[in-house]
Protein backbone atom coordinates (compact mmCIF):
# COMPACT_ATOMS: atom_id res chain seq x y z
CA UNK A 1 0.00 0.00 0.00
CA UNK A 2 1.57 3.40 -1.33
CA UNK A 3 1.21 6.33 1.53
CA UNK A 4 1.27 9.03 0.26
CA UNK A 5 2.01 12.86 2.48
CA UNK A 6 0.56 16.26 2.18
CA UNK A 7 3.68 18.71 2.38
CA UNK A 8 2.77 21.94 4.07
CA UNK A 9 4.73 24.51 3.11
CA UNK A 10 5.26 26.89 6.54
CA UNK A 11 6.44 30.14 6.45
CA UNK A 12 8.98 31.53 8.91
CA UNK A 13 7.14 34.30 11.34
CA UNK A 14 9.71 37.46 11.10
CA UNK A 15 10.98 38.69 14.27
CA UNK A 16 11.06 41.47 15.59
CA UNK A 17 14.85 43.31 15.24
CA UNK A 18 16.24 44.73 18.08
CA UNK A 19 18.80 47.81 17.22
CA UNK A 20 21.05 47.59 19.90
CA UNK A 21 23.03 50.40 19.42
CA UNK A 22 19.45 52.55 19.77
CA UNK A 23 18.85 51.14 23.15
CA UNK A 24 22.17 51.78 24.62
CA UNK A 25 21.99 55.46 23.27
CA UNK A 26 18.44 55.55 25.07
CA UNK A 27 19.67 54.14 28.35
CA UNK A 28 22.85 56.61 27.83
CA UNK A 29 20.46 59.93 27.44
CA UNK A 30 18.31 59.04 30.04
CA UNK A 31 21.36 58.39 32.66
CA UNK A 32 23.03 61.52 31.20
CA UNK A 33 19.59 63.50 31.77
CA UNK A 34 19.45 62.12 35.33
CA UNK A 35 22.97 62.92 36.26
CA UNK A 36 22.08 66.56 34.48
CA UNK A 37 19.80 66.74 36.60
CA UNK A 38 21.60 65.60 40.09
CA UNK A 39 24.64 67.99 39.33
CA UNK A 40 22.16 70.82 38.84
CA UNK A 41 20.33 69.96 41.98
CA UNK A 42 23.80 69.73 43.51
CA UNK A 43 25.21 73.33 42.72
CA UNK A 44 21.92 74.66 44.07
CA UNK A 45 21.78 73.05 47.17
CA UNK A 46 25.73 73.99 47.77
CA UNK A 47 24.07 77.26 47.36
CA UNK A 48 21.19 77.09 49.70
CA UNK A 49 22.86 75.26 51.96
CA UNK A 50 25.75 78.60 52.30
CA UNK A 51 23.05 81.08 52.62
CA UNK A 52 21.71 78.75 55.54
CA UNK A 53 25.10 79.20 57.18
CA UNK A 54 24.94 82.45 56.65
CA UNK A 55 21.29 83.38 57.81
CA UNK A 56 20.90 85.01 55.09
CA UNK A 57 16.75 85.56 54.94
CA UNK A 58 16.56 87.11 51.74
CA UNK A 59 18.50 84.85 49.54
CA UNK A 60 16.85 81.87 51.69
CA UNK A 61 13.41 83.25 51.38
CA UNK A 62 14.18 83.42 47.11
CA UNK A 63 14.93 80.06 47.14
CA UNK A 64 12.78 79.03 49.54
CA UNK A 65 9.06 80.22 49.20
CA UNK A 66 7.43 78.23 51.69
CA UNK A 67 9.89 79.97 54.18
CA UNK A 68 8.44 83.58 55.03
CA UNK A 69 7.16 81.91 58.71
CA UNK A 70 11.15 81.50 59.38
CA UNK A 71 12.32 83.94 61.51
CA UNK A 72 16.11 82.71 61.72
CA UNK A 73 18.24 79.80 60.56
CA UNK A 74 21.69 77.91 61.22
CA UNK A 75 23.41 75.72 59.71
CA UNK A 76 27.21 74.44 60.38
CA UNK A 77 27.47 73.66 56.79
CA UNK A 78 30.26 71.72 55.00
CA UNK A 79 30.12 70.89 51.08
CA UNK A 80 31.47 67.96 51.26
CA UNK A 81 29.21 66.19 53.86
CA UNK A 82 25.90 66.86 51.86
CA UNK A 83 24.67 63.30 50.22
CA UNK A 84 21.86 63.22 47.81
CA UNK A 85 19.00 61.26 47.48
CA UNK A 86 16.74 61.34 44.39
CA UNK A 87 13.61 60.31 43.62
CA UNK A 88 13.66 59.98 39.96
CA UNK A 89 9.82 59.47 39.92
CA UNK A 90 8.94 63.11 40.40
CA UNK A 91 12.14 64.46 39.78
CA UNK A 92 12.92 65.30 43.26
CA UNK A 93 16.17 65.12 45.40
CA UNK A 94 16.47 64.93 49.43
CA UNK A 95 19.81 66.57 50.47
CA UNK A 96 21.09 65.11 53.62
CA UNK A 97 23.11 67.33 55.84
CA UNK A 98 23.33 65.85 59.25
CA UNK A 99 21.08 63.93 61.69
CA UNK A 100 17.76 65.39 61.58
CA UNK A 101 18.91 67.89 58.98
CA UNK A 102 18.11 67.79 55.65
CA UNK A 103 15.94 69.78 52.68
CA UNK A 104 14.21 68.81 49.64
CA UNK A 105 14.65 70.41 45.99
CA UNK A 106 12.58 70.09 42.83
CA UNK A 107 11.52 72.20 39.97
CA UNK A 108 8.75 74.67 40.51
CA UNK A 109 5.79 74.86 37.93
CA UNK A 110 7.76 77.45 35.88
CA UNK A 111 11.10 75.39 36.11
CA UNK A 112 13.21 77.07 38.34
CA UNK A 113 14.72 75.19 41.09
CA UNK A 114 13.42 75.86 44.83
CA UNK A 115 13.40 74.07 48.34
CA UNK A 116 9.70 72.69 48.82
CA UNK A 117 10.49 71.32 52.51
CA UNK A 118 13.60 71.14 55.08
CA UNK A 119 13.87 69.80 58.72
CA UNK A 120 16.29 71.00 61.59
CA UNK A 121 17.29 74.36 59.31
CA UNK A 122 15.71 76.65 61.60
CA UNK A 123 17.15 78.28 64.91
CA UNK A 124 15.79 79.34 68.54
CA UNK A 125 17.15 80.25 71.25
CA UNK A 126 17.83 77.41 73.36
CA UNK A 127 15.84 78.60 76.46
CA UNK A 128 12.93 78.62 74.55
CA UNK A 129 13.50 75.05 72.88
CA UNK A 130 13.75 73.98 76.57
CA UNK A 131 10.61 75.67 77.59
CA UNK A 132 8.87 74.56 73.88
CA UNK A 133 10.26 71.18 74.32
CA UNK A 134 8.32 70.38 77.60
CA UNK A 135 5.02 71.93 76.95
CA UNK A 136 4.66 70.25 73.49
CA UNK A 137 5.45 73.14 71.34
CA UNK A 138 8.15 72.20 69.76
CA UNK A 139 7.92 68.61 68.42
CA UNK A 140 10.39 66.71 66.62
CA UNK A 141 10.03 65.49 62.88
CA UNK A 142 7.92 68.19 62.00
CA UNK A 143 8.57 70.17 58.71
CA UNK A 144 10.72 73.81 59.55
CA UNK A 145 7.49 75.22 57.96
CA UNK A 146 5.58 73.60 60.62
CA UNK A 147 7.29 73.89 63.47
CA UNK A 148 7.96 77.71 62.93
CA UNK A 149 4.10 78.05 62.77
CA UNK A 150 3.93 76.62 66.67
CA UNK A 151 6.38 78.55 68.02
CA UNK A 152 5.81 82.02 66.28
CA UNK A 153 2.52 81.57 68.85
CA UNK A 154 4.86 83.57 71.55
CA UNK A 155 1.52 84.54 73.10
CA UNK A 156 1.37 80.89 74.79
CA UNK A 157 4.25 81.20 76.84
CA UNK A 158 3.00 84.31 78.26
CA UNK A 159 -0.29 83.01 78.89
CA UNK A 160 0.84 79.75 80.11
CA UNK A 161 3.33 81.80 82.43
CA UNK A 162 0.89 84.15 83.93
CA UNK A 163 -2.16 81.93 84.50
CA UNK A 164 0.85 80.10 86.73
CA UNK A 165 1.80 82.37 88.76
CA UNK A 166 -1.98 84.01 88.92
CA UNK A 167 -2.89 80.55 90.55
CA UNK A 168 -0.02 80.58 92.88
CA UNK A 169 -0.17 83.62 94.04
CA UNK A 170 -4.07 82.61 94.63
CA UNK A 171 -3.37 79.77 96.43
CA UNK A 172 -0.44 81.22 98.99
CA UNK A 173 -2.29 83.97 101.32
CA UNK A 174 -2.48 85.57 104.59
CA UNK A 175 -4.48 82.96 106.54
CA UNK A 176 -4.89 84.70 110.67
CA UNK A 177 -3.18 87.93 111.93
CA UNK A 178 -2.50 87.62 115.72
CA UNK A 179 -1.45 91.05 116.59
CA UNK A 180 -1.13 90.36 120.57
CA UNK A 181 1.33 86.99 120.47
CA UNK A 182 2.91 89.76 123.76
CA UNK A 183 1.08 93.08 124.23
CA UNK A 184 3.95 96.27 124.65
CA UNK A 185 2.90 97.58 127.94
CA UNK A 186 4.14 101.10 126.51
CA UNK A 187 4.73 103.59 123.34
CA UNK A 188 8.67 102.63 123.57
CA UNK A 189 8.13 98.74 123.93
CA UNK A 190 7.96 96.28 121.22
CA UNK A 191 5.24 94.06 120.23
CA UNK A 192 5.13 90.24 119.14
CA UNK A 193 2.58 89.15 116.27
CA UNK A 194 2.04 86.26 113.99
CA UNK A 195 0.49 86.31 111.07
CA UNK A 196 -0.15 82.54 109.46
CA UNK A 197 0.82 81.88 105.73
CA UNK A 198 -1.92 79.31 104.22
CA UNK A 199 -0.42 76.67 101.18
CA UNK A 200 -3.34 75.85 98.96
CA UNK A 201 -0.91 74.21 96.47
CA UNK A 202 0.56 70.85 96.51
CA UNK A 203 4.34 71.84 96.51
CA UNK A 204 6.33 72.98 99.17
CA UNK A 205 7.02 76.85 98.84
CA UNK A 206 10.52 77.96 99.88
CA UNK A 207 11.02 80.53 102.47
CA UNK A 208 13.33 82.62 100.44
CA UNK A 209 11.23 83.13 97.41
CA UNK A 210 8.32 84.86 99.37
CA UNK A 211 7.63 88.01 102.02
CA UNK A 212 5.39 89.05 104.26
CA UNK A 213 4.71 93.06 104.46
CA UNK A 214 2.68 93.67 107.98
CA UNK A 215 0.84 97.18 107.71
CA UNK A 216 0.82 98.49 110.90
CA UNK A 217 -0.79 102.66 111.68
CA UNK A 218 -1.36 104.63 115.13
CA UNK A 219 -1.72 108.00 116.64
CA UNK A 220 1.64 108.29 116.55
CA UNK A 221 3.12 106.81 113.76
CA UNK A 222 2.78 103.87 111.04
CA UNK A 223 5.06 101.50 109.56
CA UNK A 224 5.76 98.51 107.13
CA UNK A 225 6.98 95.33 109.02
CA UNK A 226 8.69 92.77 106.58
CA UNK A 227 8.85 89.91 107.71
CA UNK A 228 10.85 86.55 105.71
CA UNK A 229 9.14 83.83 104.66
CA UNK A 230 9.51 79.96 105.88
CA UNK A 231 9.06 76.75 103.91
CA UNK A 232 5.52 76.15 104.19
CA UNK A 233 4.13 72.35 103.58
CA UNK A 234 2.20 71.52 100.77
CA UNK A 235 -1.40 72.14 101.21
CA UNK A 236 0.04 73.24 104.85
CA UNK A 237 0.72 76.53 106.59
CA UNK A 238 3.56 78.31 108.31
CA UNK A 239 3.28 80.65 111.32
CA UNK A 240 5.67 83.50 111.54
CA UNK A 241 6.42 85.88 114.11
CA UNK A 242 7.02 89.90 114.09
CA UNK A 243 7.81 92.74 115.89
CA UNK A 244 6.23 95.98 116.08
CA UNK A 245 6.90 99.40 118.06
CA UNK A 246 4.73 99.63 120.64
CA UNK A 247 3.02 103.02 119.20
CA UNK A 248 1.49 101.20 116.11
CA UNK A 249 -1.02 98.34 116.00
CA UNK A 250 -0.81 95.86 112.87
CA UNK A 251 -4.23 95.79 110.90
CA UNK A 252 -3.34 94.23 107.41
CA UNK A 253 -0.62 91.48 106.43
CA UNK A 254 0.35 91.03 102.63
CA UNK A 255 1.76 87.84 101.07
CA UNK A 256 4.35 88.55 97.64
CA UNK A 257 6.76 86.34 95.64
CA UNK A 258 10.37 88.08 95.70
CA UNK A 259 10.85 86.11 92.42
CA UNK A 260 10.02 87.20 89.15
CA UNK A 261 7.26 85.47 87.44
CA UNK A 262 9.21 83.34 85.04
CA UNK A 263 11.88 82.74 87.92
CA UNK A 264 8.68 81.19 89.86
CA UNK A 265 7.50 79.30 87.05
CA UNK A 266 11.35 77.97 85.92
CA UNK A 267 11.06 76.84 89.74
CA UNK A 268 7.53 75.28 90.73
CA UNK A 269 5.82 74.66 87.40
CA UNK A 270 5.82 70.48 86.03
CA UNK A 271 4.96 70.22 82.53
CA UNK A 272 2.90 67.91 81.10
CA UNK A 273 3.91 68.05 77.76
CA UNK A 274 0.69 68.69 76.04
CA UNK A 275 0.13 72.21 77.11
CA UNK A 276 0.31 73.26 73.77
CA UNK A 277 -2.27 71.81 72.26
CA UNK A 278 -4.49 72.49 74.77
CA UNK A 279 -3.93 76.34 74.44
CA UNK A 280 -4.08 75.52 70.52
CA UNK A 281 -7.85 73.82 71.23
CA UNK A 282 -9.08 75.98 73.76
CA UNK A 283 -8.15 79.40 71.28
CA UNK A 284 -9.73 77.92 68.27
CA UNK A 285 -6.56 78.25 66.55
CA UNK A 286 -5.92 76.05 63.40
CA UNK A 287 -1.94 76.61 62.26
CA UNK A 288 -1.96 74.66 59.27
CA UNK A 289 -5.27 76.02 58.41
CA UNK A 290 -7.33 72.65 57.68
CA UNK A 291 -10.21 73.73 58.74
CA UNK A 292 -11.81 77.39 59.73
CA UNK A 293 -12.38 78.49 63.06
CA UNK A 294 -15.54 76.93 64.60
CA UNK A 295 -17.20 80.33 65.34
CA UNK A 296 -16.55 83.55 63.83
CA UNK A 297 -14.66 86.03 66.18
CA UNK A 298 -17.94 88.19 66.02
CA UNK A 299 -20.38 85.53 66.84
CA UNK A 300 -18.52 84.29 69.72
CA UNK A 301 -19.49 84.56 72.87
CA UNK A 302 -16.84 86.09 75.29
CA UNK A 303 -15.83 82.95 78.44
CA UNK A 304 -18.12 84.38 81.68
CA UNK A 305 -15.83 86.34 84.10
CA UNK A 306 -15.64 85.17 87.31
CA UNK A 307 -16.01 88.57 89.02
CA UNK A 308 -15.87 87.03 92.66
CA UNK A 309 -12.38 86.20 91.88
CA UNK A 310 -11.39 89.29 90.06
CA UNK A 311 -13.56 91.53 92.83
CA UNK A 312 -11.13 90.17 94.97
CA UNK A 313 -8.23 90.52 93.11
CA UNK A 314 -9.05 94.23 92.43
CA UNK A 315 -10.17 94.89 96.68
CA UNK A 316 -6.37 93.02 97.12
CA UNK A 317 -4.93 95.08 94.94
CA UNK A 318 -6.44 98.73 95.77
CA UNK A 319 -5.71 97.96 99.58
CA UNK A 320 -1.95 96.81 98.74
CA UNK A 321 -1.54 100.40 96.74
CA UNK A 322 -3.43 102.25 99.56
CA UNK A 323 -1.41 101.29 102.12
CA UNK A 324 2.04 101.07 100.81
CA UNK A 325 1.75 104.31 98.35
CA UNK A 326 -1.28 106.44 99.76
CA UNK A 327 -1.05 106.13 103.34
CA UNK A 328 2.42 104.73 103.55
CA UNK A 329 6.16 105.59 102.58
CA UNK A 330 6.45 103.70 99.91
CA UNK A 331 8.54 105.12 96.75
CA UNK A 332 5.39 105.95 94.33
CA UNK A 333 7.47 107.50 91.89
CA UNK A 334 10.03 104.90 91.34
CA UNK A 335 6.88 102.27 91.16
CA UNK A 336 4.61 104.25 89.63
CA UNK A 337 4.64 102.19 86.34
CA UNK A 338 4.13 98.90 87.97
CA UNK A 339 0.61 99.73 89.58
CA UNK A 340 -0.45 103.18 86.61
CA UNK A 341 -1.13 103.00 83.34
CA UNK A 342 0.66 105.93 80.98
CA UNK A 343 -2.63 107.27 81.18
CA UNK A 344 -3.38 107.71 85.19
CA UNK A 345 0.29 109.12 85.08
CA UNK A 346 -0.03 111.72 82.89
CA UNK A 347 -2.79 112.54 85.22
CA UNK A 348 -1.38 112.62 88.50
CA UNK A 349 1.56 114.27 86.20
CA UNK A 350 -0.84 117.23 85.39
CA UNK A 351 -1.87 117.34 89.07
CA UNK A 352 1.06 118.00 90.49
CA UNK A 353 1.41 121.34 91.75
CA UNK A 354 5.11 121.69 92.91
CA UNK A 355 8.39 122.84 91.19
CA UNK A 356 10.21 119.53 89.72
CA UNK A 357 8.91 116.33 88.41
CA UNK A 358 6.49 114.02 90.80
CA UNK A 359 3.14 112.27 90.96
CA UNK A 360 0.19 114.12 92.86
CA UNK A 361 -0.70 110.72 94.85
CA UNK A 362 -3.24 112.84 96.79
CA UNK A 363 -5.94 112.56 94.01
CA UNK A 364 -6.58 109.45 96.04
CA UNK A 365 -7.21 111.08 99.28
CA UNK A 366 -9.93 113.46 100.63
CA UNK A 367 -9.76 117.20 99.40
CA UNK A 368 -8.77 118.09 103.39
CA UNK A 369 -5.18 118.72 104.19
CA UNK A 370 -6.44 117.16 107.99
CA UNK A 371 -8.52 115.34 109.83
CA UNK A 372 -9.54 114.06 113.32
CA UNK A 373 -7.24 110.83 113.11
CA UNK A 374 -3.61 110.13 113.16
CA UNK A 375 -4.37 107.34 110.58
CA UNK A 376 -6.50 106.68 107.58
CA UNK A 377 -7.39 103.53 106.19
CA UNK A 378 -9.82 101.68 103.34
CA UNK A 379 -13.34 100.93 104.51
CA UNK A 380 -14.86 99.10 101.78
CA UNK A 381 -13.94 98.42 97.66
CA UNK A 382 -17.17 97.67 95.73
CA UNK A 383 -17.39 97.25 91.86
CA UNK A 384 -19.61 99.49 89.63
CA UNK A 385 -21.21 98.12 87.04
CA UNK A 386 -20.22 95.36 84.47
CA UNK A 387 -16.78 96.50 84.40
CA UNK A 388 -13.67 96.64 86.94
CA UNK A 389 -14.90 100.07 88.28
CA UNK A 390 -14.40 100.51 91.86
CA UNK A 391 -16.28 102.94 94.34
CA UNK A 392 -13.31 103.03 96.93
CA UNK A 393 -14.96 104.11 100.73
CA UNK A 394 -11.78 105.33 102.75
CA UNK A 395 -11.53 106.98 106.33
CA UNK A 396 -8.58 109.88 105.10
CA UNK A 397 -7.70 111.12 108.96
CA UNK A 398 -10.85 110.44 110.08
CA UNK A 399 -13.01 112.41 107.13
CA UNK A 400 -14.97 109.94 105.08
CA UNK A 401 -14.25 109.98 101.55
CA UNK A 402 -15.64 108.00 98.36
CA UNK A 403 -13.05 107.72 94.73
CA UNK A 404 -13.94 106.17 91.82
CA UNK A 405 -10.90 103.86 90.67
CA UNK A 406 -11.00 102.51 87.36
CA UNK A 407 -8.17 99.33 86.55
CA UNK A 408 -7.76 97.57 84.21
CA UNK A 409 -5.24 94.74 82.86
CA UNK A 410 -2.36 94.82 80.89
CA UNK A 411 -0.96 92.43 78.41
CA UNK A 412 1.06 90.23 81.63
CA UNK A 413 -2.58 90.08 83.32
CA UNK A 414 -1.50 92.22 85.89
CA UNK A 415 -3.93 94.63 87.44
CA UNK A 416 -3.32 98.64 86.69
CA UNK A 417 -4.73 101.66 87.84
CA UNK A 418 -6.81 103.72 84.87
CA UNK A 419 -8.15 106.60 86.16
CA UNK A 420 -9.56 107.80 90.02
CA UNK A 421 -12.13 110.69 90.22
Amino acid sequence: MEIKYNIVNVKKMKQPTINLAVVLSLMCMTACSQENKKTEATAFANRFASFVAQNNLDSIRGLYPDAEECDSFALNYIADSMRMESNEKNDQFTVILGKGKDFVVAKSEEGKMIVTSSHGLVAYRADYISFAKSTGQYKEGLTDVKLARRMAVKEFKHNLISSFVQDMESKVEVGKLNREVRRPMFAADEGIGAVTIKNATSMVIDGNDYKVDIFADGQHGSGIYEVKGKKIPANGFVNLQFTYAGNTYPRNALVTFVLSDEELFSKYYKATGNEFDKYLKNHGIDLDGIAEEKKNASNQSAAPVDWAKEDAEAEKFIQYFYDVYVWGDGDFYADARIYCTKKMLKKLKDDYEYDGDGYAIWDFRSPSQEGPLEFSEVKSVKRVGNERVYQVKISDMGIPYTSVVTLIKNSAGKLMIDDVK
